[in-house]
């Protein structure tokens, strides 16, 4: 940085004191060569002329001690600064102590960074091992979509004859009481009533037509009952329907002992029921023997309960 004069301070003739030389008892008065510095600035700019070089006499002691009894009044003080040394920061020192607390923080957050990963790869193993399960479980789900799954323990009781308890694959209803058993369950317990009226009455015909005049009395008998409900309580009324109607065993129910006076009804979706639950189950249904029609035809065609029920004149 250029050189400044501060301006507080008068300019004086001689810008530095003079020398003063050593004090010796024996005062050497010989001449000794002095060199002058002389300086001169005009507006900031300052210029140094080459020293000269003068023979001074040497002066008395007297003098010495008058030039060191007075101090020197220094003309012109040059301050010399930097514009770097202003934006340099103080260096700091720093302590012992502080050192040691920041490498304990770096060395506490390097462990919890190291726990902070752990804990990731924890939870990424979580996540994917929830989602593996979850594709599973989806695996499993979607064949059973939009289908029931029951327990075929608990329709067992439903599905099987009250006679014979097995399963009902041809079952049948009665009208009149509504309770349903397999064909060949009824076919035996109408067969066992049958043989039992047929040993008390040897002309019994179960194929006997009923009559046109006994029919047509029967309807109307029949209207008035139902227009008179007190009436079929009159023991004639009942005896007047035995007379009009052929001989027939009376059968009954196997489980209520209800009169059966009709023949009993195919419950087809019962039959549906149970040959589903079965296929489910790995149980198939058993297959009836095909009968040979050759030299048959097809108007004979006898029913399961042709034999203890007539038919309906047509």
């Amino acid at each position: 940085m250029p050189a400044t004069r501060s301006s507080s301070i008068p300019p004086r003739a001689a810008p530095f004191p003079t020398a003063s030389p050593p004090h010796h008892k024996h005062h050497n008065h010989a001449k000794s060569p002095v060199y002058e510095l002389s300086f001169s600035s005009s507006e900031g700019e300052s210029s140094r002329t080459a020293p000269t070089k003068k023979h001074i006499d040497k002066p008395s002691s007297r003098t010495m001690k008058a030039t060191h009894a007075a101090p020197p009044h220094i003309a012109e003080i040059i301050e010399i600064s930097s514009d770097d040394d202003d934006d340099m920061p103080p260096k700091l020192i720093p302590q012992a102590s502080a050192i040691a607390e920041y490498r304990r923080e770096i060395n506490k957050m390097r462990a919890d960074n190291v726990k902070q990963k752990r804990d990731l790869e924890k939870m990424a193993n979580e996540v994917k091992a929830l989602r593996e399960e979850n594709e599973q479980l989806q695996a499993l789900q979607k064949p059973t979509l939009g289908k029931i799954s029951l327990d075929a323990a608990q329709l067992t009781d439903h599905l099987e004859c009250e006679i014979c308890t097995s399963k009902m694959w041809t079952p049948y209803i009665l009208p009149d009481c509504g309770h349903t058993f397999c064909e060949s369950c009824l076919q035996d317990w109408f067969s066992t009533t049958q043989a039992k009226y047929i040993a008390a009455h040897p002309e019994y015909n179960p194929n006997t037509v009923l009559l046109n005049n006994n029919a047509t009395y029967l309807v109307n008998l029949a209207q008035s009952v139902a227009h008179n409900p007190h009436a079929a309580n009159h023991a004639h009324i009942g005896a007047i329907i035995d007379q009009l109607l052929p001989p027939h065993p009376q059968y009954t129910c196997p489980t209520c002992r209800e009169p059966v006076r009709s023949r009993p009804t195919e419950a087809f979706a019962l039959k549906a029921i149970v040959r589903t639950i079965s296929a489910a189950t790995g149980e198939s249904s058993p297959t009836k023997p095909a009968t040979s029609r050759k030299g048959k035809t097809t108007a004979t065609t006898v029913g399961p309960w042709d034999g203890f029920f007539p038919r309906k004149k047509t």
